[in-house]
This record gives structure tokens, sequence and C-alpha cells, in this order.
């Protein structure tokens, strides 16, 4: 959920300051370093979430500019923070790293100043404090550019308190820092205060499934040139309370999506009686942007070096699908993609090809210009992956995009393409690309495309075995994987070898005597992935007195719901739509019959959004049949809807752990 206020949509304008930017209505700040309340030191287990193994007590923060009579216009970022340490597994927050920006031109630098830290231990009935010393101060180079000094309290112990406070003074005057209310452990208490002058614009972007205690803006006074005048200023307090912990959930893209946050872009710059600049981009700006730089566009221009290749695809292949699959089914074969994720080329494309190797812009963009080299209209889309997180069409933002695909048109109709995945149908974008929508370059033009595929995940299993009288049951067991399954088993099996795919396949079955494997369709992509076992199964079966006790799935069911938590804030997001069956014939030992099976069920999530039907029976004497066929018949369920979907996924592991009785006759 993307939330906003009523000042983060109109124009904030903000203005120069010779001095400093103070608020006529300042409030104190709500911690104090080294108050302590005795509550906390004495707090055990945090009764809102007894699980933690930290809380921030208090995260708070303030921004605001400066002018700075030898460097000009500044931001300045403090902060402050208290987390109390309940568990040896918190230890880690008691060390901490502070990001700064060191550009290599003369354009700015970032500097951190007034740190301090301390511990604070209950000993006797007495607080004992344990100041941060420059010992524990360590200054490491991230990249050319970032830099990290790290913190690491002392004495830290199941109980303590620990804080810290720093300032970080930036030359970067048009880039407020971001905040974030939600992290992996319960937050009590969490305040950002920005203050911006009124020539600036700034978008101010939130996101999060919590509310704020607090959300509210001022109009204060900005006093400039030492008193002399002053000018009107913006000020900006966000707070929120018992925010709970934000963790990791199945079916999920990345977490930071869910994150209770506050991001700042610029958008203008507009002093008094001076020339306004703007930063802020259009949807049709960003493609011109991005077509005039070298590593993007650029490259799209230098395709000479396939005209060989596109001369004998053009000779050999007439129509166009054709021409697409070939040029498809070259790129994917002649790359290897290096897992990097980027729509910017690495270098040129040329020296990629010679290489056989690159990123996934290198590889994309190869695909672009070599359809183009085929006289077909191919545009690049850039898009976020799901790891990335999402992207927002409101919001003009080159830095939230990550990946680049291939866009073209076959008999009036958009495919997407993505030659990353060599064991990928044309067509289908692999699943870290389902991330709602791309956006498609064309020239100084675009327009946003939705991310999706008709491809499933699918997979049949198909049982035939023997029961005999000791409770071994024996025979054959055929895996048929088709769409994303496939493409999956593919590329384990293209990547071990049959030997080590059948070893790892043993050793996720210890109960699985495998006296023979046969695989196919490890090549054909229309074709399913199969494969096919003849084995037999011990302790899926029970042998007692007259009586076997077996379970039907052969230990190919759903034995946990991965929805365990009672409710759910966020969407599930599955990618793709998934189906899996399993349809079992077993013959049963001469002279047995059944006493009790399990009851059929059919069960349908509403608005026809998934089905589950598992049925057995006895269609002749001494058989018996299984059949259990799942389908999630949409890629997203909303908040609204897990209670439902929890239920129901509850209702395929119970059904699936439930045995059958044979009894002698």
């Amino acid at each position: 959920m993307i939330f906003s206020f009523p000042f983060s949509k109109y124009a904030l304008i903000c203005g120069l300051l010779n001095f400093f930017c103070f608020s006529i209505t300042a409030q104190d700040a709500p911690i104090k370093f080294g108050k302590i309340d005795m509550a906390d030191l004495q707090m055990k287990v945090y009764e809102k979430d007894t699980a933690a193994a930290a809380i921030i007590l208090c995260d708070y923060a303030e921004s605001y500019h400066q002018y700075n009579t030898s460097l000009g216009l500044q931001i300045v970022y403090q902060r402050h923070r208290r987390i109390k340490i309940l568990k040896k597994s918190g230890y880690e927050w008691a060390t901490h790293a502070i990001f700064t920006t060191n550009a290599k031109s003369s354009s700015g630098k970032e500097f951190v100043g007034e740190l301090k830290g301390a511990t604070y231990n209950l000993v006797d009935g007495k607080i004992v404090t344990d100041k941060l010393t420059k010992e524990s101060i360590f200054e490491e180079k991230v990249s050319d550019y970032r830099f990290q000094k790290k913190l690491s309290l002392p004495n830290v112990k199941e109980g303590s308190i620990i804080e810290y406070s720093y300032k970080i003074t930036s030359d970067f005057d048009h880039e407020i820092r971001e905040w974030e209310f939600q992290k992996s452990i319960p937050t009590v208490w969490s305040e950002y205060r920005v203050k911006i002058p009124d020539f600036y614009k700034f978008q101010i972007i939130g996101q999060g499934y919590e509310s704020f205690a607090i959300a509210e803006v001022k109009d204060d006074i900005v006093i400039l040139g030492a008193g002399v005048q002053s000018e009107p200023c913006k000020s900006y307090r966000w707070v929120m309370r018992d925010v709970p912990a934000l963790k990791a959930e199945p079916f999920m893209t990345t977490i930071d999506d869910y994150r209770a946050k506050l991001e700042f872009e610029i958008a203008a710059y507009t002093p008094r009686n001076g020339l306004a600049k703007y930063y802020s981009l259009s949807w049709g700006d960003f493609s011109s942007t991005l077509s005039g730089y070298d590593s993007f566009g650029g490259q799209l221009r230098r395709g000479g070096f396939l005209k060989e290749v596109a001369k004998i695809i053009k000779d050999t292949k007439k129509d166009t699908l054709d021409r697409i699959q070939a040029a498809y089914d070259y790129v994917s074969n002649a790359m290897t993609w290096n897992g990097v994720e980027s729509f910017y080329a690495s270098s040129n494309l040329k020296k990629a090809h010679e290489s056989k190797t690159g990123n996934a812009a290198d590889i994309n963009l190869m695909l672009i210009v070599l359809l183009r080299e085929l006289d077909l209209e191919a545009d690049p889309v850039v898009l976020s992956t799901r790891e990335n997180g999402r992207v927002l069409d409101s919001y003009v933002l080159e830095r939230k995009f990550n990946y680049v695909i291939a866009h073209t048109i076959v008999n009036s109709r958009s495919l997407l393409i993505d030659a990353t995945e060599p064991f990928m149908k044309l067509g289908v974008l692999p699943v870290r690309c389902l991330n709602e929508n791309g956006r498609l370059i064309h020239g100084n033009t675009g327009n946003w495309v939705k991310l999706s595929t008709d491809d499933k995940m699918s997979k049949t299993i198909i049982i035939n075995m023997d029961i005999t009288p000791e409770g071994q049951m024996k025979g054959n067991l055929n895996l048929s994987t088709m769409g994303y399954y496939a493409h999956d088993s593919r590329t384990h099996y293209r990547k071990e070898g049959k030997d080590k795919y059948v070893e790892t396949f043993k050793k996720n079955h210890p109960t699985w005597e495998i006296s023979k494997t046969t695989i196919q369709g490890e090549k054909e992509l229309l074709s399913p992935f199969t494969v096919n076992f003849e084995t037999a199964i011990n302790e899926n079966a029970n042998a007692t007195g007259d009586r076997i006790y077996f379970s039907p799935m052969a230990g190919e069911g759903e034995t946990k719901n991965p929805f365990s938590a009672m409710e759910r804030k966020f969407p599930v997001d599955f990618g793709t739509l998934i189906e899996e069956s399993l349809v079992a014939t077993y013959t049963l030992p001469k002279g047995y019959v059944v006493e009790e099976m399990p009851k059929p069920i059919k069960v349908s999530l509403p608005d026809d959004g998934g089905r589950f039907v598992y049925v057995v029976g006895t269609p002749e004497e001494g058989k018996l049949t299984v059949s259990s066929k799942v389908a999630f018949k949409k890629t997203t369920y909303f908040a609204e809807e897990y209670e439902l979907l929890r239920k129901f996924y509850d209702q395929i592991v119970q059904k699936h752990a439930e045995q059958i009785v044979l009894k002698k006759k």
C-alpha cells in the first residue's frame, strides 16, 4: 500500500538558507542521551512480542538545511537511537553502520560528527555505563563513492540498553535521507522531523501498512542573514508508535515493498528572484534520458557485429515468428548470463558477444539489436525485479529500475522476451521479472506494459504401485512438470547432470529404494520434463496384525501450511498460477480389503480463486485409486482474502495427511 498525506502531493517549494533554519514552535526531542528509564532496564521480555530478541525503544531523527559560508547550502541529518537487548540473538543490533557519500569530483562530500554511544547494564540495582570508545569505531571504503563508519557498542549483555547518536553534514542539499519506521524487531517509538525551506519542491513518497500516530505539517519561519530577513519554511513531523517487527513471509516480493518508510525526491529549486531549476522528469524525459545513455540507447545503435548472424537467419527463416525464435535461440545459447541484474550494458555489446558472457542488459539489448537487424520492430522494456521492489507510475525514478527485457510485435500482438534463461520458452518471462508493470522505451516515447504470463507452475505425479503384506510399496512413480516447474527442473538437470540430479532426488527421499530412473524432455522446451522412477518405498505403510496403514500420497503431499500467521497485512504473491495433481493406483495385497479411507472433498476459493479436489475410490476389487488436484487460479491474493486462503491450505494439509486402513479378510 502506498499512502499519501494531504501535503505530499502538492509542490513543496523550498529555498536558500544563509545560516540555519529553526522552527518558531520547536518541540523537545522525545529522547535525551543518557537518561535511561529504570523500567526499561528491568524489562525481561517485551509483552507485545514475547519472541523479540531486541526492541527499538526510540528511533529519532531530524533533517534540516544550513548555509556554510565556505561550502554553501548543506543539509544536516541528526539521529538518536536507543535499543533494548533481550536475547543473545539480538546482539547484532549493538553494531551499526553509518553510510556516507564522497564524490570523486568536487560536487560534494558528507561528514560524520558528534558521534557518541553507550551501553547501560543493571548491576546490583544500579545503572553501570560503558561508553563507546574510538577503538570501537571503524571506517572503511565500500565503493569508489560510498564509505561506512561502523561502530560496535561495548559490554553488551542480555538485558542491556544501548544508544548512539550522530550528525551527518552533507553538501548534497537536494538529498533528504529516507526514514524507515519499521525494522525486523519491534519499535516502540519512531519519529522523523524534516524542515524544508520554501524554495525547494520535494515529492514525499510513503509506503507501508502501519498508521501514523502523528503526521503533521506546520508553517515555520527561516531566519536568513543572521536575522536580517526571514523566509517561510515547512516543518514536518511523523511519528509511529508500537510498530510491529516486519518479518518475511512466504510468497512475497522484496520485504522492502511492505516496510513503513518515507522517501524524498527533489523536484525543483525555485529561489526568490532567481532562475528555477527543475529536477523532476516526465516519463517522456525518462525515455529520452535512457535513449541518450551510451550504456543503453547508444548500444542499440551498434549492431554491425551481428549482421552476418542476421543474414543467415533471413536466408533460412521466412516467417516472422520463426525469425524471432531463431534470434532468441542464437542469443540465449551464445551468451551465458553472469547473474547480474542491470539495465545498463557492462561495456559494449560487441565485447560481451566476444566474451560470450554478460549481465542482463548485455544479453537482452543484444537480442534487440539482432531483431532490428532482421528488420523487426524491437524495443527495450525496463523493469524492477521482484526482489528489487515495485515501481510506481506516479513517480519518475530511474533508480527504481534494475533490469531490461526485449519487446517485439508478432501478428499485432506484443511479445516480451528474456534471453538470459536458455530453458525458458520464447515469450515466457522468468519469475523474477513478473512484477506488475515495465516501461517500454521507444525512442523518446514509451508506455507501460503488463509483466504477466500464461505459463503456470504445473506438476503431475502418476503412481502405480503394489502394496505387499509386509507394508512395502513397489512400482513406479512418474513426475511430469510443465511451465516454470519444467524450467527449474531442466536448469538443475543441466547444472548437475543426470547422476547428481538423481542423487539429489534420493537424498530428498531417503526411504525410497530407486532401482531405475528414466528422464525425458530435458531439451524439448515444448514438451514436459518427465522423470520416471522404478522404486520400492519403505516406511510409508505400516503392517500391524491383520491391518495395513498407509499414506496414499506416498510422501508427495503437502505436510505444512506455509501460511502459519493468523493474520497478514500484505498480499500473498505467487508470481504465477499453480497447478499440482497426483493420480495414484494401488494394487492391494491378496486377501485384503479397504476398511477405512478418507472422505472426498471439494473446496473452492471465492470468485474462482482456487480449487482443491480429493477423491479416493475402489474402482474394482483389489484396486484403490487416489486423485488430488490443487489449483491456485490467481497470482495475487490480497490481505482481505488471506484468512480464507489459510483455511483452504489447512484443508489440503489435513486431507493429504489422512491414512487408508486395509484389513485382512
